[in-house]
């Protein structure tokens, strides 16, 4: 795994509670099924895509993969990764406009 840049860091919603963009697709965590080892993976056709995961997990690591293949077999070599503390892992394409709010601020 390679260190998570800035840009791939957890996101802190406003003190009003805004998350950002009001054009991003908001979809919670817990919402998402994850495969048998744990893993999330988002993908999206155009990079005009923004996605906001709302939850409640703290994020315990971040970081871009060098090489990896999840376990129903997707290629996630260079994806960002997000490790949860509930052992679930979302990947996505580093290119796409991605942001982990935390609700439990």
């Amino acid at each position: 795994m390679i260190d998570a840049p800035e840009t791939l860091q957890p996101f802190v919603p406003n003190a009003d509670g805004e998350a950002g963009n009001g054009d991003a697709i908001s979809l919670s965590l817990a919402d998402l099924l994850p495969d048998s080892g744990g893993a999330i993976v988002i993908e999206g056709d155009g990079l005009d895509l923004s996605i906001r995961i709302m939850t409640d997990e703290p994020v315990i690591d971040a970081g871009v993969v060098e090489t990896l293949v999840t376990a129903t077999g997707e290629d996630v070599s260079g994806h960002a990764f997000f490790a949860f503390s509930n052992g679930t892992t979302l990947y996505a394409p580093r290119e796409m406009d991605l942001a982990i709010v935390n609700l439990d601020i």
